[in-house]
């Protein structure tokens, strides 16, 4: 429960129902949940092939997130991750080729309810990563 109290606090966060116990029994929830954004913090140990962590790691960046929110999460739950690459996709811009790998973060609870979906996109200039996963192939 104290880490999700200090995340919300550490955000400027001032809703009772993410950071004190007996008002948020009161609330909508009836207990204390964490702050929705506390799914990106979560984080699993490999999230896509080697060879493409590896491509990417080369120059890439970073280039946003989409977050579908289901379950709260609560304190004491414990949160599985599972990534697979969903999109692999080129743009070109004013400086030239950039190759796009999107992979999915599935955050299920221990009652297997869906916690979140977090899509995030790395960025890499130039040539395709290598041996890319086609989409659906689990990590």
């Amino acid at each position: 429960m104290a880490e999700l109290v200090e995340y919300a606090r550490t955000l400027g966060v001032t809703d009772p129902i993410y950071l004190d116990e007996q008002a948020a029994k009161a609330g909508p929830n009836g207990e204390l949940i964490a702050f929705p954004t506390f799914v990106v913090k979560l984080r699993g140990g490999k999230h896509m092939p080697d060879v493409v962590a590896r491509e990417m790691s080369v120059g890439g960046f970073d280039a946003g997130k989409d977050i579908e929110f289901h379950t709260p999460i609560r304190p004491g739950d414990v949160i599985t991750a599972r990534s697979r690459i969903v999109d692999l996709y080129e743009k070109t811009g004013r400086s030239g080729s950039m190759w796009f790998v999107v992979y999915r973060q599935e955050l299920r609870n221990q009652r297997g309810d869906l916690v979140a979906n977090v899509d995030s996109r790395i960025m890499q200039r130039g040539k395709a990563p290598r041996d890319a996963a086609p989409a659906g192939d689990d990590r």
